[in-house]
């Protein structure tokens, strides 16, 4: 008798090892391949004051073995109708784009990063700034409902100034975190907030951060509710402002 009971709880075990085993392959089988996901906002004020802003993101990544390449960029723009003049000027905008290249040494755990891109924004003074990134990334916590991981490399940025013939130049030690948070099967939310301490002038930080909460609506599009802030500590231009932030409510396709 004793001998039936510890052979069906071996078989027990061993099911559901196969079983978890088994939902783990699938879930990284459906990692691979080729996957896109675009993000658009337009917002339109009419009456006594008038203004658009349009913003748009979208990321692209392909996904074999134990590598990943991803292409990422981000545009916003903002026109509005000066008071006086009454003719539409641009008020805001700013774009950016970067390749990613990640190797995981430990699937869903430990992986090295390496990224280039390119970034603009006139109206806080930079004409145009390119920055390469190194670093890692650990993920603490993936389970299906909470994921949390973490990056800690390093990051060389060159911008050229709207000013002639000038540009600044930082080496800053870049600490990233992501949480992600599944409420319901529709609704989900999350945040992310990257710190950038320049490693040769400690008055020059930078922090970037972003709550938001998606809203499914079908199998391909959400519905996104986001705020997203940038500090810099030292603005570009004297008397500028330190923090640049923006409420963005998007439509998202995955596929």
């Amino acid at each position: 008798m004793r001998l039936l009971v510890l052979v069906s709880l071996i078989s027990s075990f061993s099911s559901l090892a196969f079983a978890d085993a088994a939902a783990d392959a699938a879930a990284a089988a459906a990692k691979l391949g080729l996957h896109h996901e675009s993000e658009l906002g337009y917002i339109v004020v009419g009456g006594n004051a008038k203004s658009a802003s349009f913003s748009g993101k979208q990321a692209t990544w392909y996904q074999w073995d134990m590598d990943l390449l991803k292409l990422s960029a981000h545009y916003l723009n903002t026109r509005a109708q000066n008071q006086t003049t009454r003719v539409v000027e641009e008020t805001a905008e700013n774009w950016s784009v970067a390749l990613r290249e990640e190797h995981s040494f430990i699937p869903n755990k430990f992986a090295a990063y390496a990224q280039a891109g390119l970034n603009g924004n006139t109206f806080i003074g930079v004409e145009l700034g390119t920055a390469y990134d190194l670093g890692v990334k650990y993920h603490w916590l993936t389970s299906d409902s909470f994921k949390l991981f973490s990056e800690a490399g390093y990051r060389y940025l060159h911008e050229d100034l709207v000013a002639p013939a000038d540009y600044l130049e930082s080496h800053f030690l870049r600490l990233f975190s992501q949480a992600d948070y599944v409420y319901s099967p529709t609704v989900s939310m999350g945040v992310w907030v990257e710190y950038l301490p320049d490693l040769k002038n400690e008055d020059n930080y930078r922090i970037n951060f972003s709550p938001y909460v998606s809203a499914m609506i079908n199998s391909t599009f959400s519905l996104k509710f986001s705020y997203e802030g940038n500090y810099r500590n030292l603005p570009v231009v004297l008397g500028g402002e330190r923090m640049d932030y923006r409420h963005i409510t998007a439509l998202i396709a995955k596929f």
